[in-house]
């Protein structure tokens, strides 16, 4: 791939996560002054990600069988759509209609951006590759909510989603001047006959697994910054900045040791197994400080296991189909995501905003561990 090219993912990739993390971080604090409950917020949320399972899988088939240049334009159109009519519904059942839209067009941009980049990267140095692409992923990570918290001190919530909606329009433009695929021959059994590797397999358990605490913190993680630790949204913005900044400086070093090291999961339950231990200390926090300092000792982990996943999708399915299976694997997690987020807003109204942080990180714990012993034992090889 032409150096050009790279950076255009590199960008877009970056555009989409600022646009995305500059809304959802703030949303579950102007929801609640749209006098939604925290199930309601937990809903909401988590149907983000319920209307993106709905055309992830499709979407992924067809980005294989179609143009999937075509279809990520289509997708981009829908995301701006979004932040556009955030700017004016308020009502409970009205944002439902526009956050499933928002999700529809999520689907298309996250699954086919990711699923053409790893078409066209090639074989070899896929961890520094990889980690090249989610440098774009952090840094919008961080610089998203930044930005989104700035305008929501400043502007108010209006001019938070007219920021977005600019940096949407302009993703859209960039989709435009990326380099397509060559579509192939459609056939669900190829497909089939990919999942059915074990290895596969024990990705797709390993999605659910990383998928679960996205919802968590999705709906619980600003309320907790907001009424637990007493921050202000600005503060709130400083947090997400920190940890992107963190993760895009240490993600090239992890691809370059991945492809140094390149055992199966090792690197994703060692990630999990770190991101979960910190996920259960995160309630405990009762400052700004102490609080950046659990959770970036947990998102390093994320990075991790992050990293991984997308080299392990690259590695274990074919190019000509990574739309269709990254379709699947995109299934999983938002169908996880969405779960997890209702959980946690049901779990935030009886017991608190940091109840959902601990269950959710001993689950994580424990599957972590299960993984390592696997690989201990040597049920999981070189693929």
């Amino acid at each position: 791939m032409k150096k050009s090219q790279s950076l255009l993912f590199i960008f877009s990739n970056f555009l989409y996560f600022f646009s995305f993390w500059m809304v959802i971080a703030y949303l579950p604090l102007l929801f609640r002054t749209y006098g939604f409950s925290d199930t309601q917020i937990g809903f909401v949320i988590g149907l983000n990600s319920l209307s993106s399972l709905i055309l992830m899988l499709p979407m992924g088939l067809f980005s294989d069988y179609f143009s999937p240049k075509k279809l990520l334009i289509a997708g981009a159109v829908c995301y701006s759509a979004y932040f556009f009519l955030l700017t004016a519904v308020t009502s409970f059942y009205g944002i439902c209609l526009v956050v499933f839209l928002g999700g529809l067009g999520a689907a298309a941009v996250s699954i086919i951006l990711i699923s053409l980049y790893l078409k066209l990267i090639g074989k070899t140095d896929r961890g520094r590759k990889v980690a090249v692409l989610h440098v774009g992923c952090y840094l919008g990570f961080g610089a998203g909510p930044l930005a989104g918290g700035w305008l929501y001190a400043v502007s108010g919530p209006v001019e938070m989603f007219k920021g977005a909606f600019l940096i949407s329009v302009i993703l859209l433009l960039l989709t435009l001047f990326l380099r397509d695929y060559k579509p192939v021959v459609f056939s669900f059994k190829d497909y089939k006959k990919d999942i059915k590797n074990p290895k596969a397999l024990l990705l797709i358990a390993s999605v659910f697994m990383l998928a679960s605490h996205f919802g968590v913190e999705q709906t619980s993680f600003s309320l907790l910054m907001k009424d637990i630790v007493g921050l202000n949204n600005k503060e709130i913005g400083i947090v997400f900045f920190a940890l992107g900044l963190w993760m895009a400086f240490f993600v090239p070093f992890a691809g370059k040791a991945l492809d140094r090291q390149p055992k199966p999961f090792l690197f994703f339950a060692l990630g999990l197994l770190v991101s979960s231990i910190f996920q259960a200390l995160t309630p405990y926090a009762t400052t700004l400080t102490s609080l950046l300092a659990i959770r970036l000792i947990h998102t390093f982990g994320d990075m991790l296991a992050i990293l991984e996943m997308d080299v392990l999708t690259s590695v274990l399915f074919p190019a000509k189909r990574l739309g269709g299976n990254s379709g699947i694997l995109f299934c999983a997690r938002s169908s996880v995501i969405f779960l997890f987020a209702y959980l946690s807003g049901y779990l935030n109204s009886i017991g608190g905003y940091g109840l959902p942080f601990i269950i959710n990180g001993i689950m994580v714990f424990f599957f972590s561990l299960s993984i390592l012993m696997m690989i201990w034992r040597g049920r999981v090889r070189e693929v």
